[in-house]
């Protein structure tokens, strides 16, 4: 017996390990490649998730900051086109209004 614990047993034969080991180096080259490319694939699934993810959250940032009143007040030049709005109205105190719509209270 040779003490070894493998079935799997290498040659003795220089030329028998030489060709092993150019076979190792290949499939080591082959997975390191491999492994590689998943990577790098990954890395671009991230990389566009991440673009669609700011690029959205840019955009919704532009639309809300477009739409909502501004507090720097009406632009210059906007009201040249509004005319005026006439009507009555009435000066109503709060003690008034409140007895009026009632306490609030609902039994």
């Amino acid at each position: 017996m040779t003490g070894r614990l493998s079935s799997f047993s290498i040659s003795g034969h220089p030329v028998g390990q030489f060709l092993a080991m150019i076979v190792m180096g290949v499939v080591l080259v082959g997975a390191v490649l491999m492994g590689a490319v998943v990577f790098l694939f990954l890395l671009g699934l991230f990389v566009i998730g991440y673009s669609a993810f700011w690029l959205r959250a840019w955009w919704r940032w532009r639309t809300a900051r477009n739409r909502g009143p501004s507090d720097s007040g009406p632009e210059p030049g906007a009201a040249k086109d509004i005319g005026y709005l006439e009507g009555e109205y009435e000066i109503v105190e709060a003690d008034a209004d409140a007895a009026r719509r009632g306490s609030g209270t609902r039994l």
